[in-house]
């Protein structure tokens, strides 16, 4: 699933590609939104957002709501390029006089207006987006501290978009080693310091996630490690998917476990 700093970046080229012109044509054979076109046709794209795993495309006076889920994808290209094929399922594409975009294989879409965002159901439960390069330190240490949260386990706390949006399975693994802190433990058992730790790993982590496509390990470590003939996916992290590797800290040995059938790695001494 693809997740926050993955749909912030689409958010990104969707602005570059679309924002402030005007949509020449559309398709939206989507069965939620089908016959639709006639709402964005010749409307101004007013602005893009993305809010957590949700996309959200302000079209004159109308919102275009999408949540990737597993296998959404939004693809952008110019018009002047020949488009890729492709087995996925077109649910719509929204071209201006420079290029074309299209959303894949989504399955939850949705027209609403503006004043519906905040009470969306998915959007009103959403915590701080850490994704979000305006968010505030002090609203995701607020939530890290929140007693109603305390008595959850943090390797399951950090998947709940309740708790703090944008974070997916690979975020999880890499933020709770950044801030050192072992996953069995719960929330309300970090001290003020583990707390500060863990606000401030899940926004940097998170946020260079978005900086470098997905890589969270330093720039320089990432192109030694591909240099000495690495694969991408194990010199990206510096705990998921490296079970078995050595952590780059300690030397120790990365453990791989699975919760509710999702991976999970980590150090166990640097997170002891």
């Amino acid at each position: 699933m693809p997740e926050g700093p993955e749909i912030h970046r689409a958010a990104q080229r969707l602005r570059n590609a679309l924002e402030g012109s005007v949509i020449t044509h559309v398709e939206c054979p989507y069965t939620t939104i089908q016959g639709q076109e006639h709402r964005f046709l010749g409307n101004q794209v007013i602005s893009i957002e993305a809010r957590s795993k949700a996309m959200l495309i302000h079209i004159g006076e109308d919102v275009l709501y999408s949540h990737n889920q597993l296998y959404g994808r939004w693809t952008v290209q110019k018009n002047s390029t020949k488009p890729k094929k492709t087995n996925r399922s077109l649910r719509i594409k929204l071209q201006n006089e420079t290029h074309t975009a299209c959303l894949y294989s989504a399955t939850d879409i949705q027209i609403i207006e503006p004043w519906e965002i905040e009470g969306h159901p998915y959007i009103a439960k959403l915590g701080p987006d850490v994704a979000n390069q305006n968010v505030d330190f002090e609203d995701v240490l607020e939530q890290v501290k929140n007693p109603k949260f305390g008595r959850r386990q943090l390797s399951h706390i950090l998947l709940d978009q309740a708790f703090l949006a944008g974070v997916g399975n690979y975020l999880r693994s890499e933020i709770l080693h950044s801030a050192r802190i072992d996953p069995s433990r719960k929330l309300n058992t970090l001290s003020e310091i583990e707390q500060n730790n863990l606000a401030h790993s899940a926004i940097q982590v998170t946020q260079l996630a978005f900086e470098q496509r997905g890589v969270t390990v330093e720039k320089g470590l990432y192109d030694l490690l591909k240099q000495n003939g690495m694969s991408r996916r194990q010199a990206r992290h510096h705990v998921f998917t490296r079970d078995g590797l050595e952590c780059h800290e300690c030397k120790t040995k990365i453990v791989h476990t699975r919760l509710s059938g999702r991976r999970l790695d980590f150090c166990p001494s640097c997170q002891c």
